[in-house]
């Protein structure tokens, strides 16, 4: 990292603003009710407490208590990111403390990479509107739990990154990485496979090939997921059975019919029917067609994802992670008509975080 970026805007600016994000939500946590006694155990809630023991202990697969039938354990969880936090365990860090670290270095670099990214691809303006919108997001306070969206979304500014650059080489790893950081990174193809048909008659038979096996590596690294689980617990597709389960009732569906179940058979005042609602009103507003469609084809892959596997359940973090949302919201900022939006933006993501989304996750019942 050479001097003149340290003193460029496109190191500073978002570095403040992750350092102001990661303070207020820092002693925001200790204020008012809370569930857990400490800042550490908050920031561990529910899957969390699988990605720390996968890190702590590895992989763990027994037969459930109160259902002979079922499987439990921490198997239905991505590797990649524990799998980071267990390789660095060697530091003189607890292992929890090394894991709320890692979540927020990734995020904090991956702020750094939007910034310059949407800079390139728009303005200086539109990036830092961009990195706000991200981190004024109602749900945006999980980039900072032992959760893997920092570093998913780390990877994927990655990608992106090189995507456009046309680095091809460097994508061949990072997508096999992606496959196995948290299950929506197999929408990665979608922009892969878009510019493998867009370049078809331009692009040199080297590039073609380097694409081609960074599709490919997204189905290796899933494969040899699978196969650490047929050598580990002798069951190839264990992860596609643990999520079967009538507990979390994964399955393929149509994500359309999914969040209409879901906003007419929930009460309205509920956070799922509420987050579907904020999402379909911001899309509405700030959507523009001009977005270049690589990075539209990832940002509907992830608002689809979670519906197309036949449910809403933590929608309002899944969605996190789809950074070319926050982009289109930013760059209204450069439209006389349109940049009015932003405080309204900015307005009701404040109360909902405040009134809804950050109070729920201090009482332990937001997953």
């Amino acid at each position: 990292m050479n001097i003149s970026y340290i003193k460029s805007k496109s190191f500073y600016l978002p570095s403040l603003l992750f350092l102001f994000f990661a303070l207020l939500y820092f002693f925001s946590f200790q204020q008012g009710d809370y569930k857990y006694y400490s800042m550490q155990r908050m920031l561990t809630q529910w899957d969390g407490q699988h990605y720390l023991s996968i890190a702590r202990d590895g992989y763990e697969k027994f037969t459930c208590q109160y259902s002979p039938e079922n499987i439990c354990g921490n198997i239905g969880w991505f590797p990649f990111y524990p799998l980071v936090g267990s390789t660095l365990s060697f530091l003189p860090i607890p292992i929890n403390i090394l894991m709320i670290g890692l979540s927020w270095l990734s995020f904090w670099l991956a702020l750094l990479l939007l910034y310059r990214f949407t800079k390139k691809l728009y303005s200086e303006k539109t990036a830092l509107w961009a990195v706000i919108a991200l981190l004024i997001f109602p749900s945006s306070f999980y980039f900072l739990t032992v959760f893997p969206y920092s570093m998913y979304l780390l990877i994927t500014m990655l990608i992106f990154t090189f995507l456009f650059q046309r680095q091809y080489l460097y994508l061949i790893p990072l997508t096999a990485i992606l496959a196995v950081t948290y299950p929506s990174g197999i929408v990665i193809v979608l922009p892969l496979l878009y510019t493998l048909w867009q370049d078809r008659k331009t692009a040199a038979l080297k590039e073609k090939l380097l694409l081609s096996t960074s599709v490919i590596s997204v189905g290796l690294g899933l494969t040899l997921y699978c196969l650490y689980n047929y050598i580990a617990f002798d069951d190839f597709f264990l992860y596609k059975t643990f999520q079967s389960q009538s507990y979390y009732a994964h399955k393929a569906t149509f994500p359309f019919w999914t969040m209409y179940e879901t906003l007419t058979t929930l009460p309205i005042s509920h956070v799922i029917p509420i987050t579907l609602i904020f999402i379909i009103i911001v899309f509405v507003l700030f959507y523009r067609k001009q977005l270049d469609i690589r990075l539209q084809l990832f940002m509907f892959g992830i608002l689809l994802f979670t519906p197309s596997a036949g449910t809403t359940d933590c929608y309002y973090r899944h969605i996190v992670v789809a950074f070319p949302l926050f982009i289109l919201i930013g760059n209204s900022i450069e439209h006389k008509a349109r940049k009015y939006l932003l405080p309204i933006y900015i307005a009701a993501s404040l109360l909902l975080i405040y009134f809804l989304y950050f109070p729920l996750y201090k009482m332990g019942n937001l997953m």
